[in-house]
């Protein structure tokens, strides 16, 4: 799904399906065994067609908050096939990862959306008025 993501997205790809999802396979792999890393999945028919990941990112100590206590969320990765979009899927995978983050009583969650999805993230109660302060340095 993160290849379909990106090609949707007009990013080009710089080596073949294979090679990507091996080294996709391994990232999950690592990061699915700790803490910080998340990935919820949506089924349609025994195939996923959905997906949302998140990560806990720990903030520098405080002098009142213990670590791991308050991290940030960061959202990433939420893609639905597109014929499927607009039913709901997509609200329901959000509405899990940010119970999850209600859970673990983060600071609050962040994303970047794509513009499409703006709208969405909106109805998701997201504030576009409030976002983080971001330099780009090279982003696909």
């Amino acid at each position: 799904m993160r290849w379909a993501f990106r090609v949707e997205h007009g990013t080009p790809a710089s080596t073949s399906f294979e090679v990507f999802a091996a080294a996709f396979r391994g990232f999950a792999e690592d990061v699915l065994g700790g803490d910080a890393w998340r990935v919820w999945v949506a089924e349609a028919d025994g195939r996923l067609v959905g997906c949302v990941w998140l990560q806990l990112v720990e903030r520098v100590p405080h002098p009142n908050l213990a670590r791991w206590e308050r991290p940030i969320a960061y959202v990433t990765s939420m893609f639905v096939e597109p014929g499927l979009r607009d039913a709901g899927l997509g609200r329901g995978l959000l509405d899990v990862a940010v119970a999850f983050a209600r859970l673990r009583r983060v600071d609050g969650v962040i994303l970047w959306p794509s513009e499409r999805s703006v709208p969405f993230y909106e109805r998701a109660g997201f504030s576009t008025e409030k976002a983080p302060l971001m330099l780009e340095i090279e982003g696909d």
